[in-house]
């Protein structure tokens, strides 16, 4: 019993030895970690790059986040800036910019013209003073790298139009008719008073040089409104005869080839070719195109049968163009003018080429008979638009002066006048010539008022059609 006694103290106070060992082990082991550095905190970052830039978001300033920004390292100094300048309207006065790096750095700066920020991640600067640099140390506070800002937001409006009377007048007051081009990288201007047929062309659309006093090789009277560009080749057909020329001054004349038919008029450059009106023998009228070989007429076109024209296709003072249409197939619209029986119509002929059907002829009115008769407009098509200007209706009643269409010519609607407004002076017409050079010009010239025929240019452009 004394045996054991012994035995079971030894075991406890061995128990309570252990205990307070485990103690002075666990308490040594916590001060060893807290003032052993940990690797983390050890190893200091010599990266000062910048891995990101933006705006932090403004509801009231919404082109800040709608932009692109990218970052260029460069060699020496990097170049923050914005892939396209920002929106117009947006203010850079007092932006909050939200920047990411590679690493935490030591801290950034920036160094303004007038003043420097150390950057606290929420810093509001003034972005319009230029230049502006932002100055990364690496968390090392050894390696630095510098960065230039180069945002700018448009300091003029894209999507206005801007408008400039050229000249008051290229020639004398006169009763004539006129029709414009932009040939061989030049304005061009045939007029016919009755008599006598001329021919003006201009560089620039403001100083104008008369070529020819009378062009004897036209006859008179000429339609020069009928006159036809197509390529490098004016065409006009007047008495059954074809005349030709490349550059306004010496026509050609050619028989008519197609001797059942009688030529009317010509229509419209469209998928390659000069198509013209025939007339064939049932007084029937017929569309028809200039080939190598003569005339050429289309009797197999969807829509029409045997190629013959209903009664309210126009035969004159109708406009046509060609463009290219979201089903990226080429189209012609041939709107309004007088058919045959001397009427003002409601049509907007849709021509277009289907692999299934070949030509295919549709009138896009049918749909929408609200679209009103008219007589002496012009269309254009610029940028993502279809363009409208001047025309009467049938009761002799001013058009507006300009209409747009977004949805190749079915809509047609007045534009926002705070963004495409004519100049006060404009005077509102018809029979005008519309012209689109290639620098994305838009030249309005001559036509006739109510009281007078016009000789003036007004030269138009969308600002962002000019920036490269």
């Amino acid at each position: 019993m004394h045996v054991c006694k012994k035995s079971s103290i030894f075991v406890r106070n061995f128990m309570i030895m252990r205990y307070f060992v485990h103690i002075l082990l666990l308490f040594i082991g916590i001060i060893w970690v807290g003032c052993t550095p940990r690797e983390t905190e050890q190893t200091s970052s010599s990266e000062a790059r910048v891995k990101s830039f933006t705006f932090y978001k403004d509801t009231a300033n919404p082109g800040l986040t709608t932009a692109t920004y990218k970052v260029e390292h460069r060699t020496d100094t990097g170049l923050i800036y914005s892939i396209d300048s920002l929106q117009f309207g947006t203010r850079l006065d007092s932006v909050v910019p939200y920047i990411t790096y590679m690493s935490t750095p030591g801290y950034a700066t920036f160094i303004l013209p007038d003043t420097i920020v150390e950057s606290t991640g929420a810093d509001t600067l003034d972005f319009t003073q230029q230049p502006i640099y932002l100055r990364v140390t690496a968390s090392d506070l050894v390696n630095v790298k510098w960065y230039r800002f180069n945002i700018f937001a448009h300091q003029v409006d894209p999507d206005l139009f801007v408008w400039e009377e050229l000249t008051s007048q290229i020639f004398e007051p006169q009763v004539c008719d006129t029709k414009a081009f932009f040939h061989q990288g030049k304005l061009l201007l045939m007029v016919n008073n009755g008599l006598s047929t001329q021919a003006y062309q201009s560089a620039d659309g403001s100083s104008w040089t008369r070529l020819s006093d009378n062009i004897a090789t036209l006859p008179t009277p000429c339609y020069v409104r009928d006159i036809l560009q197509h390529n490098d080749t004016l065409y006009y057909i007047a008495d059954n005869t074809l005349y030709t020329s490349t550059d306004g001054l010496v026509w050609e004349k050619s028989a008519n080839t197609a001797s059942e038919y009688t030529l009317v008029n010509m229509v419209v450059s469209y998928d390659g070719k000069a198509w013209c009106l025939v007339e064939n023998t049932s007084n029937a009228l017929q569309l028809a195109i200039i080939a190598a070989n003569g005339i050429e007429v289309m009797t197999d076109i969807a829509g029409l049968e045997d190629g013959v024209l209903p009664a309210n296709f126009p035969i004159s003072d109708f406009a046509a163009l060609s463009f290219g249409s979201s089903s990226e197939r080429p189209r012609a619209m041939i709107v309004g003018g007088r058919n045959m029986a001397g009427e003002v119509v409601n049509t907007r002929w849709n021509l277009e080429y289907a692999t299934a059907d070949g030509y295919r002829l549709k009138d896009f009115s049918i749909a929408q008979p609200s679209f009103k008769s008219l007589t002496g407009v012009s269309i254009v098509q610029y940028g993502n638009h279809l363009m409208m200007f001047g025309g009467t209706d049938n009761d002799l009643k001013w058009r507006s002066d300009m209409l747009y269409s977004d949805d190749e010519g079915m809509n047609w609607y007045v534009p926002d006048t705070v963004h495409n407004k004519l100049p006060n002076n404009y005077t509102s017409r018809q029979n005008q010539s519309v012209v689109l050079d290639n620098s994305q010009n838009l030249y309005i010239i001559g036509g006739q008022s109510q009281t007078e025929s016009l000789s003036d240019v007004y030269r138009g452009y969308l600002n962002s059609a000019k920036w490269e």
